[in-house]
């Protein structure tokens, strides 16, 4: 049996105001502009006032949404987001 495939991100933002809260979002190869498209990459973007809007790299597979699959968290006393992820299995 394959194990599934998960990712964690751990973002720091130690200037960000109480008030803000950081977003994420998946985006295609074909939304980005900065290298030419490849279909087998997909793009996480992480983004929180007043930072630069950052951008990770990975495979470009359909993420298992279910119930514990996916999840964020806001630390606001250590100013960390945390972002996990399952890809699902072939």
């Amino acid at each position: 049996t394959a194990l599934p495939i998960c990712l964690l991100f751990q973002v720091d933002y130690p200037e960000i105001a109480d008030s803000v809260l950081p977003l994420h979002r998946f985006m295609s190869a074909y939304e980005q502009r900065l290298e030419a498209p490849d279909r087998s990459w997909q793009y996480i973007l992480f983004a929180a006032e007043p930072y630069e809007t950052i951008a990770f790299k990975v495979p470009s597979r359909e993420v298992d949404k279910s119930e514990g699959k996916c999840w964020t968290h806001w630390n606001r006393d250590t100013k960390q987001f945390f972002f996990q992820f399952s890809f699902k299995m072939l």
